[in-house]
C-alpha cells in the first residue's frame, strides 16, 4: 500500500491525479467506520477485526492477476483494475478498523499506552523495513510487470499469517450497556467534547498536509528526477529505519511527558524536510541519493512519532461509553482529509505541470507550489497543536531540555 503500488501504477502510465486517487483511497474508505460503529458492540471487537482481514485478502488475490493481463489488456484497463480491487481491499479494510482503537485501549493500561504503542509501531516498521529492502533487491533497476504480481502474493501471504497471531490476542468485551445491542450515535455529545473537538482539528490538518505525500514524492522522484527503481525503494525503506529511531526517542517520554509536545515538535521537523524538499524542486539544492535518504528518514520518524502520540492523546481524551463513535469519527475526520487531499494535490500537480516561472532564485515548477503548500499546511497544523487539551503534558521547551539531559551523544563526551 505504499511505494510499491505506487511504482507499479507509475508503470502503467498514471497520472498524478490517478497516483493522488490511489493514495487517498486508504484513508477515504475509512468513512465506512461510521456505520459500521453501531454492529461493533453486537459482534465484538475481534470478530471485526478477523473478518475484515480475512475478507480484503480476497481483493490481494484478484490484485495479483492484474500483471499479468498485459497481453491481453492494454494499460488503462490495468490501471482501471487495479483501482476496482484497490477499492474493494480498502472497504473491507474500512470497515474492520472500527474496532481496532475500542480493542486496544481495552487491552492497555492507561499508565504503559505510549510505551505499548512505541514498541508495537517499531514492530510494524521492523517488519516494513525489511519488506521494502526485499523488494529493492527484488525489483532491481528497470523491473518487468510480471515481478510485482510476486510482490502481491507475498503481500497475501504476510497477511494470512497476520491473521494467525491476530487470533491470540485476547479479545474485550465492549461496555456492558453497549453489549451485544445495535448502538445509536451521541453525536451531539461527540461534537460538542471540546478536547475532542480540538483534536479533530490538529487530525484534519495534518491529514492534509500529509496526504498524498508519499505518492508525489515517489512520482517526483521516478518521473522528474529519474532516480531509479532500487533507489527509491531503498530511500523508502529508510523511513522505516526512522520510524524505528522513535523507540528510544519515546518509550519512556510520551507517557512522561504528554503527547502534544512530541506532536508539536514532530510538526516543525515535517516543516523543515518539506521545505528541503521543495528546494530540491526548486533546483535551489542538489538532488542525491544520501540527501533523499535522509529526507525519508526524517518523515519516518515524524509519522510515526505524531501518529503515536495522536492516538494515545485520542485514548486519554475518548469517554468509555459510546467509544467506537468518538473513534470512527476521529478516524473518518482525519481519513476523509487524507483521502480527498491527494486527489486534489494530484489535480494541482497536473494543471500547473507546464508552468515554470523563476523568482527569488527559485524555479516555481508544480512540485515546488505543492511542497510549499503542504508546508503551509503544517503550519496551520502546529497553530491547531499550540490548542490542544491535555492533562500534566510538558511544555515544548521541557522536551528540548529532556531530550539534551538523555542524550546517548552526551554520555558519550563525558566517557
Amino acid at each position: 500500500m505504499d511505494s510499491p503500488i505506487f511504482l507499479y501504477a507509475e508503470s502503467l502510465g498514471a497520472s498524478a491525479t490517478v497516483m493522488g486517487l490511489i493514495a487517498g483511497m486508504t484513508p477515504l474508505m475509512v468513512i465506512f467506520q461510521i456505520p459500521a460503529a453501531a454492529y461493533v458492540g453486537r459482534w465484538g471487537y475481534k470478530f471485526f477485526i478477523t473478518t475484515g482481514w480475512t475478507v480484503r485478502l480476497l481483493f490481494v488475490l484478484g490484485l495479483v492477476c492484474v500483471p499479468l493481463m498485459g497481453g491481453i489488456l492494454n494499460s488503462q484497463s490495468q490501471l482501471a483494475l487495479v483501482l476496482v480491487f484497490l477499492f474493494l481491499f480498502n472497504m473491507a479494510r474500512g470497515i474492520a478498523s472500527c474496532a481496532w482503537f475500542p480493542w486496544i485501549r481495552g487491552l492497555i493500561p492507561e499508565n504503559i499506552r505510549g510505551a505499548y504503542l512505541t514498541s508495537e509501531s517499531a514492530f510494524a516498521n521492523a517488519g516494513s523495513l525489511i519488506a521494502f529492502l526485499l523488494v529493492a533487491l527484488y525489483l532491481g533497476e528497470a523491473p518487468k510487470s510480471f515481478q510485482f504480481s510476486y510482490l502481491f502474493i507475498f503481500s497475501c501471504l504476510a497477511g494470512g499469517v497476520s491473521l494467525i497471531f491476530i487470533s491470540r490476542v485476547p479479545d474485550v468485551l465492549p461496555p456492558e450497556e453497549e453489549k451485544g445491542k445495535k448502538q445509536q450515535a451521541p453525536w451531539i455529545e461527540i461534537f460538542g467534547n471540546k478536547p475532542f473537538r480540538k483534536l479533530l482539528w490538529v487530525e484534519f490538518f495534518m491529514a492534509i498536509s500529509l496526504g498524498g505525500l508519499a505518492a508525489f514524492t515517489v512520482k517526483y522522484l521516478r518521473a522528474e528526477a529519474g532516480m531509479q527503481v532500487n533507489h527509491i525503494m531503498l530511500a523508502s525503506a529508510a523511513k522505516f529505519v526512522g520510524a524505528l529511531g522513535t523507540l528510544w526517542f519515546l518509550k519512556t517520554r510520551l507517557d512522561r511527558l504528554g503527547s502534544r509536545p512530541v506532536i508539536l515538535f514532530g510538526i516543525i521537523v515535517g516543516l523543515l524536510c518539506v521545505i528541503l524538499f521543495g528546494l530540491i524542486a526548486g533546483r535551489v539544492v542538489a538532488l542525491n541519493f544520501h540527501t533523499v535518504l535522509a529526507l525519508y528518514f526524517s518523515f519516518g520518524f515524524v509519522l510515526s512519532a505524531v501518529t503515536m502520540s495522536m492516538t494515545r492523546l485520542a485514548m486519554s481524551t475518548v469517554p468509555r461509553l459510546g467509544s467506537s463513535y468518538y473513534f470512527a469519527v476521529y478516524a473518518v475526520v482525519g481519513n476523509l482529509a487524507m483521502g480527498i487531499s491527494p486527489t486534489l494535490w494530484g489535480l494541482m500537480i497536473d494543471l500547473l505541470s507546464t508552468k515554470e516561472n523563476m523568482w527569488l532564485g527559485i524555479e516555481w515548477n508544480e512540485y515546488t507550489i505543492y511542497f510549499t503548500s503542504v508546508a503551509l499546511a503544517l503550519f496551520m497544523t502546529a497553530l491547531a497543536t499550540i490548542r490542544l487539551e491535555e492533562n500534566k503534558a510538558a511544555n515544548l521547551n521541557e522536551l528540548f531540555i529532556d531530550l539534551i539531559r538523555h542524550s546517548p551523544l552526551r554520555s558519550w563526551i563525558r566517557n
